[in-house]
């Protein structure tokens, strides 16, 4: 049984997500089926294809972090080659979202061949179609939410914070289970009783969306 109880302000609700990258598995595919990959089948069979990152999302104050979480095998010394996959259209370095819901603002921190970009830009407004549609995730009632037919997200209105994962937001209730094009998102972790605080910003080089898909574009073409 899952005690909820009403946030005060020393409070945080801590989420943890497993996320699966779609983006990342067709990644893969397309080394593995390259032709030109092939003198180098050793080294891209240790890529797990099937691998899912960890991401915890703290809730305080109308605030939010969602930062992901390093799997205990990266934190040891001597684990070998680390090979991170970095196109045009999509990359799985680092990537963190800060949310102030107070004044509608965005700061998201993407990381590009080891360097930092800071992006802050208004919170996206999504018309998401409520569903009666239900199902019990972690023991709570949560019920389906569509966005333009490609995102559908699974929201829990017993705890009415209207928070999400990665960008998502704007739900009567906060999403505990989310896909959409890229990414399918699973609530693995629920304390709406925490004391952690929200993750500390990284710094870096503060930069439009629009600048830097620029940024990476050249960064890749060279």
């Amino acid at each position: 049984m899952m005690m909820i109880t009403v946030l005060c302000k020393a409070q945080s609700i801590e989420v943890k997500y497993s996320v699966y990258s779609k983006q990342r598995k067709e990644q893969i595919d397309k080394i593995m089926r390259n032709p030109n990959n092939q003198e180098h089948n050793g080294l891209f069979a240790g890529l797990n294809i099937e691998k899912e990152d960890s991401f915890c999302l703290v809730v305080k104050n109308r605030q939010s972090s969602y930062v992901r979480l390093e799997p205990d095998e990266d934190l040891r010394e001597g684990g070998g080659v680390k090979i991170i996959l970095v196109n045009a259209s999509y990359s799985e370095e680092d990537h963190a979202v800060y949310k102030d819901l107070s004044n509608r603002t965005v700061v998201e921190v993407r990381d590009l061949l080891a360097e930092a970009y800071i992006i802050e830009k208004t919170a996206p407004q999504y018309s998401w179609k409520l569903s009666s549609d239900s199902k019990d995730i972690m023991g709570l009632k949560c019920y389906r939410a569509v966005l333009n037919d490609t995102v559908t997200a699974w929201f829990c209105p017993e705890i009415p914070i209207s928070e999400g994962p990665d960008l998502y937001w704007g739900l009567p209730g906060l999403i505990l289970d989310l896909e959409d094009n890229r990414n399918i998102y699973r609530c693995i972790s629920i304390d709406t009783n925490s004391r952690s605080e929200l993750a500390g910003k990284k710094h870096g080089k503060k930069v439009s969306a629009e600048r830097f898909e620029e940024i990476k574009k050249l960064a890749l073409e060279r």
